[in-house]
C-alpha cells in the first residue's frame, strides 16, 4: 500500500502536542507504512526536542515561517502521495483505521481530501459511494464565510488536492490562512472533492484540546 506521511503541525504547546502524539500512536492504524514529519514553527528548542523524542526522531523542520509556509514546506517534503494532517491540539479519542480511506483516495481520482475533524451535518451534501464506502461531499460553494469547507482539522489527503488547488496562502494568521485556502476550493469550477465519511459522528473522532478542560483530555 502507498505509505502515509503524518504531518504534525506544532508550535510551543508541548502538553497538547505530547497528548496528541501519544493518542495518535496508540489509536491510529494503517495496513501500510506510517511515516511522521514534524512541521514546527520555530518553537523553543525544549518543545521541538520533546516532540521529536515522542515520535522517535521523525523527519521535520523547525523554522519560524508561519502557518501557511510551514504547511507548504511539509507537503513538499512528504515522500508519499498520501498525507495525514494533524495539528498539535487535535487528540484522537478512539481507534481510527486509515486503510479504507487510503484505498478510496488511491482508487477514486475525483477525491482529494477526507476530512476527519468535525463538521456541520446540515452543510453536507447527500452521501455517495466511493471505493465501496459512503461519503458526504462538502459543498463547492457556500454563500457565507462562516463555514470553512477547508480547515486545519485532521484530514487524509492525496497529492492531487495540492496539484488542483495550489499551495496554502502565506504570511497570514492561521484562521485567515484556513479561510483563504477554503476559498481556493470553493472558488474552483471543478477538481477533486473534500468528503466526510457517512458512518463517522459529525462531532468527529478528535478532541480539540484547546476547547476542553485539561482533566477531560484523558
Amino acid at each position: 500500500m502507498e505509505p502515509i506521511t503524518v504531518i504534525l503541525q506544532t508550535y510551543r504547546r508541548t502538553e497538547y502536542a505530547l497528548a496528541t502524539i501519544e493518542a495518535a500512536r496508540e489509536l491510529l492504524h494503517y495496513e501500510g507504512d506510517l511515516r511522521w514529519y514534524v512541521a514546527d514553527d520555530g518553537s523553543p528548542a525544549e518543545h521541538f526536542h520533546a516532540v521529536w523524542d515522542a515520535i522517535d526522531r521523525p523527519a521535520g523542520h523547525s523554522m519560524r515561517r508561519g502557518y501557511g509556509a510551514n504547511a507548504n514546506a511539509a507537503w513538499s517534503a512528504a515522500d508519499s502521495a498520501l498525507t495525514f494532517w494533524l495539528e498539535d491540539d487535535f487528540m484522537l479519542r478512539e481507534p481510527l483505521d486509515l486503510t479504507p480511506h487510503a484505498y478510496a483516495l488511491m482508487d477514486c481520482p475525483e477525491l482529494g481530501m477526507i476530512r476527519l475533524g468535525y463538521i456541520h451535518h446540515e452543510r453536507l451534501e447527500p452521501a455517495r459511494f466511493f471505493a465501496g464506502r459512503r461519503y458526504h461531499t462538502l459543498p463547492r460553494y457556500w454563500p457565507d464565510t462562516s463555514f470553512y469547507t477547508f480547515t486545519g482539522h485532521p484530514s487524509l489527503r492525496h497529492k492531487r488536492y495540492r496539484t488542483a488547488y495550489g499551495d496554502y496562502p502565506e504570511g497570514l494568521a492561521p484562521g485567515e490562512t484556513e479561510l483563504g485556502y477554503a476559498f481556493q476550493y470553493q472558488g474552483a469550477a471543478d477538481g477533486p472533492l473534500i468528503v466526510w465519511p457517512e458512518d463517522y459522528p459529525t462531532a468527529g473522532l478528535f478532541a480539540h484540546i484547546g476547547s476542553i478542560k485539561t482533566e477531560d483530555m484523558l
